[in-house]
């Protein structure tokens, strides 16, 4: 799995705020997430994360902790990973009608944008200790780290009786890191099935801001013009700071059917963390108010299965798995002691995993070349639109060690990994 996406980029909700004075609408985004869910390890990202079935290395502890069995001998694993985002975000266009052919008001449709970053360092290391039918292994994982700022310059509706109107600008940043650690045991129950369980540790931290802002003037001109993010047109500020700890579990079972075929299943939970959610009024607000509420981010819970096929000769490996993800209930944030009001509807997404390796197991030591593709689609993202990623890697095998590369490429950003395994 995965996401290497939870695409993070920034799309524009309005939430409606209670206030003494009455039920007054005002603009709050709730931003949408990039995690990184792929699976840890290159040679897992060459397979485009179809791994559940194979799961024959020491990242199995995340990937399926019941492939641990497979290891003979104790090993250790360390991976880098650069990652160049550039996911995309609502900045425009039209939500309904048609466009009036003024100022900004030209497109049909929604108009996207993109935000721009790079980030390089080290995303998994574990070690495995085999000991019978038991193996035993302990992880640390960086599921997310991502930065982002994007601006919309709000978008226009005509209703079915022709009223028009223009949702507020809006401009908003994201912070989010979700750094785990984990143990994790799988026991072989016979030559055929094997299964694993793993305890998670996960240091969650969120932090967004969010500005809502009127048009420039009052005038027909500015309404249909750029908004120019004016401090004296500020309509709101909403915050989200949420920081804790969470412990939750995997597991896994792993079948195999024969020397060839072998499937996987697999469940992860996501921590649950708490914060604040933070609503101040701007100087272009209707009224004055200041609001804080109790707000939850749920890490989405993650489940799938997968089949692998090895060929007699060795030289072929064939992977596919298909993943759920729920990011149904992702934020919530609290308006009162009854009423939760979800921050923007997300939607649970399905992602289809596609993997192949082809090893010139004579040469030695061993190179192995890999190829794959595998598609996301809905997930957090309103607009229901479909990502692709296309992934190549390359792995290199000898007796006590291997060293992989793989990329991961696709329109939301590029991933390149880099994993070193010591056997001893």
């Amino acid at each position: 799995m995965r996401r290497n996406r939870v695409r993070l980029g920034s799309l524009v909700i309005c939430l409606g705020i209670l206030a003494a004075a009455g039920a007054v609408a005002q603009p709050v985004t709730i931003p949408r997430f990039d995690f990184s869910f792929s699976n840890p390890g290159a040679r897992s990202l060459g397979f485009a994360g179809a791994f559940a079935g194979l799961a024959d290395d020491a990242t199995a502890a995340y990937a399926n902790p019941a492939g641990l069995v497979q290891l003979a001998n104790p090993e250790v694993s360390f991976e880098a990973r650069l990652w160049q985002r550039s996911p995309s975000f609502i900045a425009g266009g039209r939500g309904e009608g048609e466009p009036t052919g003024q100022g900004i008001d030209t497109r049909q449709g929604i108009v996207f944008g993109r935000d721009h970053s790079q980030a390089f360092g080290p995303s998994f290391a574990s070690v495995v200790i085999p000991k019978g039918h038991w193996s035993f292994a302990l992880y640390g994982h960086q599921l997310a780290k991502f930065r982002e700022q994007a601006a919309s310059q709000g978008i226009f509706f005509t209703d079915d009786e022709g009223f028009l109107d223009r949702s507020p600008a809006i401009r908003e940043s994201v912070d989010l890191d979700v750094v785990t650690a984990g143990v994790a045991a799988g026991w072989r129950m016979n030559d055929h099935f094997s299964f694993g369980l793993g305890i998670v540790v996960s240091d969650v931290s969120l932090k967004t801001r969010s500005e809502g802002f009127f048009p420039d003037d009052s005038s027909q001109q500015s309404f249909f013009g750029r908004v120019s993010f004016l401090p004296q047109r500020l309509l709101s500020t909403g915050t989200l700071s949420l920081h804790g700890t969470g412990v939750t579990g995997n597991a896994g079972v792993l079948w195999r059917m024969s020397e060839q075929v072998s499937a996987g299943l697999f469940y992860r939970q996501g921590a649950k963390v708490k914060g604040t959610a933070d609503f101040v009024s701007g100087p272009a607000s209707f009224f004055p108010f200041s609001l804080q509420n109790d707000a939850e981010l749920k890490i989405p819970d993650v489940g799938g299965g997968g089949l692998a096929y090895r060929s007699p000769s060795g030289h072929v490996t064939l992977a596919t798995e298909v993943d759920r993800v729920g990011y149904s209930g992702l934020v919530k944030v609290r308006d009162s002691e009854t009423l939760t009001v979800e921050g923007r509807e997300f939607f649970d997404a399905w992602e289809y995993h596609f993997g192949a390796e082809y090893a010139l197991i004579q040469w030695k030591p061993i190179v192995a070349i890999r190829a794959g593709y595998w598609m996301e689609a809905n997930g957090d993202d309103l607009a229901k639109r479909r990502f692709d990623h296309f992934t190549v890697g390359l792995g290199v095998a000898a007796p006590t060690f291997q060293v992989d590369l793989a990329g991961d490429l696709s329109d939301e950003g590029n991933r390149f990994a880099l994993s070193l395994i010591y056997n001893f």
